[in-house]
């Protein structure tokens, strides 16, 4: 008999621990730091459970192949280091239990063999991670936008699969164009991605962060998915050239925003949204091919870090101003921009070694140089209340952990690797 869990019980973990972690919210931190240890403890699992792994739900087959199991520990990660992250403000929300259901769900997603099932897996992890998303301020347009978003994104990707499936190997046009806009809605690319930056204004750092995160690039596999199962999508389409031409205008769109932002919260959406676009010129020649490149998952891993410090660090120059907060924010720009010694940098440097004409250059260029602009601009504002004169507060505790994780995985970039094998 095998020891291995059935993978149906490791994807609903998650969820089953959210909803214990519900109900220790009278103590501020514990349920942030239960949902943390929840999260590492299924990736442990899901690390150790063989590529292959099968199991069904409802009838339908799940099955854990590389890329699900590599974006499932991706998303794992980006949970547990989240709720590190929200040691720093706790508060009684429902982040730490929603963040949980939103891993299981992205789990579903990833591996169920029915691509309909998977956009209506995003579409309610969606509306999950809405719920934690609420600000002081109730219901805002932000909020109200990437509901609308990520409810029409995933049924469109719902509708392409239910079109394609008909006849898999005829081109069907409805079924690429809501393809096409489906995963433009979900990974927030130029012209229907503006929405990011509203999110970003309206939503606190570390949630908004967490879209980014999980989210996101669940919809990068099944595009891949999409392409692998349906091959005229790569070969009868323009759909590769309308990704990149998207990808880099949301690069050059969210970097100038960065870069004239006076908002703290909207140069983190900015920063993070243009970086993540990236990563798409990166899946581009995965499209249409038997297995995803495994430069894609290694990128998604290696920028959870540097985007969780940045969404700490950034709030920190207005509400605990000192040199050592202005130090990490400089730092948390620097690991995410792929200073020598940060996780990012070998992503950056293996990228453009294995994709010399794919643009990626020009695009990485345009990042670095919005994200710095913002960031000098932002770090010479002056600060909007006095500098604290007592100990250090828990927010600075964290992004200090943040940085010393971001420079340990950045000196060993074979622990990424180790860790999505």
């Amino acid at each position: 008999m095998s020891d291995t869990p059935s993978l149906l019980l490791l994807l609903v973990a998650p969820a089953l621990a959210g909803g214990l972690v519900y109900f220790l919210r009278l103590w501020p931190r514990l349920p942030h730091l239960t949902a943390a240890l929840a999260a590492l403890g299924t990736a442990y699992s899901i690390h150790l459970a063989p590529a292959g792994l099968a199991d069904e739900l409802l009838g339908r087959p799940l099955v854990l192949d590389g890329p699900a199991k590599q974006v499932l520990l991706v998303a794992l990660m980006a949970v547990a280091l989240s709720n590190v992250a929200s040691l720093a403000r706790p508060a009684e929300t429902l982040f730490a239990s929603t963040s949980l259901a939103l891993a299981s769900l992205v789990g579903l997603a990833l591996t169920t063999d029915n691509l309909t099932l998977a956009g209506l897996f995003l579409v309610i992890g969606g509306v999950v991670l809405t719920v934690s998303l609420e600000s002081s301020r109730g219901v805002t347009a932000g909020h109200l936008q990437y509901l609308a978003a990520v409810a029409l994104g995933g049924t469109l990707l719902a509708f392409a699969a239910g079109i394609m499936d008909a006849d898999p190997y005829v081109p069907s046009a409805s079924g690429a164009v809501a393809l096409q806009l489906g995963i433009g809605l979900l990974l927030g690319l130029f012209p229907v991605g503006l929405w990011k930056a509203t999110l970003g204004r309206d939503a606190d750092s570390f949630s908004s962060a967490l879209v980014g995160l999980v989210l996101a690039p669940a919809a990068v596999v099944l595009l891949w998915r999409f392409t692998w199962r349906y091959p005229w999508l790569s070969s009868g389409t323009l759909l590769s050239e309308l990704l990149r031409v998207s990808a880099l205008v949301t690069v050059g769109y969210f970097s100038l925003r960065a870069a004239i932002t006076a908002s703290p919260t909207v140069y983190v959406a900015s920063a993070t949204q243009s970086q993540f676009a990236l990563v798409v010129l990166v899946l581009l020649p995965s499209l249409g091919s038997s297995a995803l490149l495994p430069l894609t998952s290694e990128w998604l891993l290696a920028r959870v870090v540097p985007v969780l410090l940045l969404a700490v660090s950034v709030p920190l120059l207005w509400t605990a101003p000192r040199p050592a907060t202005k130090v990490l924010f400089v730092f948390s720009v620097l690991s995410l921009i792929g200073l020598p010694g940060t996780p990012l940098f070998s992503s950056y440097l293996a990228g453009l070694l294995a994709l010399p004409q794919g643009a990626l250059d020009v695009a990485l260029l345009i990042f670095m140089a919005g994200t710095a602009v913002g960031a000098l601009r932002l770090a010479l504002m002056p600060p909007a209340v006095p500098p604290p004169v007592d100990r250090l507060d828990p927010g600075t505790l964290v992004a200090l952990l943040l940085a010393l994780i971001t420079v340990i995985v950045g000196l060993n970039p074979a622990f990424l690797r180790g860790l999505l094998a």
